[in-house]
């Protein structure tokens, strides 16, 4: 998943916020910076919609994929060997099950799964106002300096857009909670 689009369009952002924002030559960087906030946090890519190749941890008959919502599995390898639909049961919040009595391979990546997952911004409207928020937050604070001082030298800069997006809100970490994804290790 290479260069994978924001969460948000421009356009998009611009209409959420009222074109208050309109003309500003950072709000493609905000948007990015915003979305890569929201992707560190929830673990995974979360939207929009990208073919995926995973590697769940196996060992037992239920094994669970690092994405949060998976649309359609495509294949599933099992130490190479291609499995047919048969041989597994697939949920949409990513787990995956293997047909009675097997369980899936212990070997690290024995398991290979290929799939689509992530949902359209569309489809999750508490996302995009997320995201959206987060953006906003990044482009009113102003770049540059916003103190000096002078014998005793002392320059203070606003925080970049990069850094500003990984200080999600209490309130903010607590609206995205529903798109992590579980961890199959408990970390």
């Amino acid at each position: 998943m290479e260069n994978l689009e924001p969460i948000v369009s421009e356009s998009d952002f611009h209409s959420k916020t009222g074109g208050a924002f309109s003309g500003n030559p950072r709000v493609s960087s905000a948007l990015y910076a915003a979305s890569q906030a929201v992707r560190n946090h929830c673990g995974w890519h979360v939207s929009p919609p990208a073919e995926c190749t995973a590697f769940p941890e196996g060992g037992a008959v239920v094994a669970r994929l690092p994405l949060g919502y998976i649309s359609e599995v495509k294949s599933i390898k099992e130490n190479g060997t291609q499995l047919s639909q048969g041989d597994y049961e697939w949920r949409r919040d990513g787990l995956l099950k293997r047909a009675f009595p097997k369980r899936w391979t212990d070997a690290w990546d024995g398991i290979e799964v290929k799939c689509t997952a992530g949902y359209e911004s569309d489809a999750v409207p508490d996302l995009s106002e997320a995201v959206c928020a987060i953006a906003a937050g990044v482009l009113s604070v102003a770049a540059g300096v916003v103190s000096e001082s002078a014998d005793g030298v002392s320059i203070s800069y606003s925080q970049s857009a990069s850094s500003i997006a990984a200080g999600l809100t209490m309130a903010q970490k607590s609206a995205l909670e529903a798109y992590k994804v579980v961890s199959s290790h408990g970390a």
